[in-house]
């Protein structure tokens, strides 16, 4: 019988118990806004995103990866992991409107609270994430996520009751939200693992790797999102809310699996020391955990597509259509995902990024000239083949370095 990594039954329960609450959040957000204000919200905060992945130039990623190997280095990548969130976030403020006025206008009115929280309290609390995550203490990371999506549940159950309405003042409850999360749990990290320490050394030098890290992730979002801000800036708003309708319960079925690769990551950074053979040991024992999943995943979501309509309501009726389409890039995903992150653990993060910048490239040029004319169907089919490109040229690389390995 296969094992799973150690971690990943704290991680499942985290994804699995988290998305089930930011499922109960997205029924009574998707139904209180209605499919048009849905797009809109889900277009800014989509990109937002992109370059909120940036924020902090990967400095998280480096803290993870030098804690992980030495815990005394934590206090100083925590302290130059929040001078890079602070040196980033008024130039990607700018980057972000100016992207906004270009591709998505219309998604201004709901863009100003998601700069804010997005760019700099979101990527504060992924760090104290991190801190948890590199001190291999996951059952922490679990509760703190859950906590965090019961928080948005209830946040967004007084939105209703309130009689609020609208993406935009949506957006300022979420952004509330988010900056109580964040310095709540950067000040659990100081009093657990220490205050932050600032060394220039480590501050002159942690872009270097922290660089492709966040070139990495920014791509990865790119891949992911990049079409729904596309389709609400085109004027297909209530489409674009559909879309992320079912682009969401995606996510959600996806959460098992990056519970795993969540908790692999300590692992797969000390295994890379050793090498590619070392790496393919553990990740072996998982690919068909995987596999299975997604067969099972993608069934259950071509079956439930109907129901989920009645749940949201019938100004979501084109999700039946799109999520049968949409299960198919849980299939790239999984490749993507898990050698994506072996490669990182070898050190061959810069190789992760190019593929991934590359591809996600190719996306954000393609959703611009296909969306806005065919819609959902076009984004859909774009966003599929990048996740099967994508998951192909990874593997093809982990195999290469693999055999090379084994002909020294």
């Amino acid at each position: 019988m296969k094992r799973l990594p150690r971690g990943a039954g704290w991680m499942t329960y985290s994804y699995v118990a988290g998305f089930a609450l930011q499922g109960v959040y997205f029924i009574l957000l998707a139904r209180a806004l209605g499919a048009a204000e849905y797009g809109i919200f889900v277009g800014a905060l989509s990109l937002v995103t992109v370059f909120a992945s940036v924020a902090g130039l990967g400095a998280g990623n480096v803290l993870v990866l030098e804690t992980a190997r030495n815990h005394e280095r934590y206090r100083v990548q925590l302290g130059t992991a929040l001078v890079y969130l602070c040196v980033t976030f008024v130039p990607l403020v700018g980057l972000t409107l100016l992207f906004a006025q270009l591709l998505a206008a219309n998604v201004m009115i709901a863009l100003v609270p998601l700069l804010i929280s997005e760019l700099l309290f979101t990527r504060a609390y992924d760090v104290g994430l991190q801190s948890f995550q590199s001190h291999d203490q996951l059952k922490g990371v679990a509760h703190l996520n859950v906590a965090a999506a019961g928080l948005r549940v209830v946040l967004a159950g007084v939105f209703i009751l309130l009689g609020f309405h609208g993406a935009s003042s949506w957006s300022w409850f979420y952004a509330g939200a988010t900056i109580v999360l964040a310095l709540g749990i950067l000040l659990l990290c100081i009093s657990r693992f220490g205050a932050p320490k600032f060394d220039r050394a480590s501050i002159a030098d942690t872009w270097r790797l922290g660089t492709f890290f966040a070139l990495g992730m920014s791509s990865r979002i790119l891949l992911n999102d990049s079409d729904k801000f596309i389709l609400a800036g085109s004027g297909r708003e209530a489409e674009g809310g559909q879309y992320g309708a079912a682009s969401r319960l995606i996510s959600m079925a996806f959460a098992p699996l990056q519970a795993i690769t969540y908790s692999l990551n300590t692992q797969l950074f000390r295994a890379g020391v050793q090498g590619y053979a070392a790496v393919w040991s553990i990740l072996r024992r998982v690919l068909p955990v995987a596999a299975g999943y997604v067969v099972f995943a993608g069934l259950a979501l071509w079956l439930l597509a109907p129901v989920v309509v009645l749940v949201l309501g019938k100004d979501y009726a084109m999700v039946a259509q799109m999520l049968p389409v949409l299960a198919l890039i849980l299939v790239g995903q999984t490749g993507t995902y898990f050698v994506g992150d072996a490669l990182m653990g070898l050190g061959r993060q810069s190789v992760r990024s190019i593929c991934q910048a590359s591809v996600g490239g190719a996306v954000l040029i393609l959703n611009v000239i296909f969306t806005p004319t065919f819609g959902w169907i076009a984004a859909a089919w774009i966003a599929i083949g990048a996740s099967l490109l994508l998951a192909a040229l990874l593997s093809t690389m982990f195999a290469l370095g693999l055999r090379r390995e084994r002909r020294l």
